[in-house]
């Protein structure tokens, strides 16, 4: 991977990094996975307050309405 960076910001990364004594190539790396993890979540997981949750659960335990029974029925479009 290459990345451009004008030398303000090399310079405050090298300085991070060593504050952690790494290279600036573990440095890099390490917050990378970090904001990789980061963005995944975000895409994956959703929260909910706890009252939202209740109520969501209570909607789940109900019966599933006749108009989404009939959707499961069609065949989908793309199969």
């Amino acid at each position: 991977m290459e990345i451009r960076l004008d030398e303000a910001r090399k310079n405050r990364y090298e300085e991070a990094a060593s504050l952690n004594g790494q290279t600036l190539t573990q440095w890099t790396i390490a917050n990378l996975d970090v904001a990789a993890d980061r963005t995944f979540e975000q895409a994956r997981v959703t929260r909910l307050a706890r009252e939202d949750f209740r109520a969501f659960c209570e909607l789940l335990d109900q019966p599933m309405p006749q108009a989404a029974r009939r959707l499961l029925e069609e065949d989908p479009q793309w199969a």
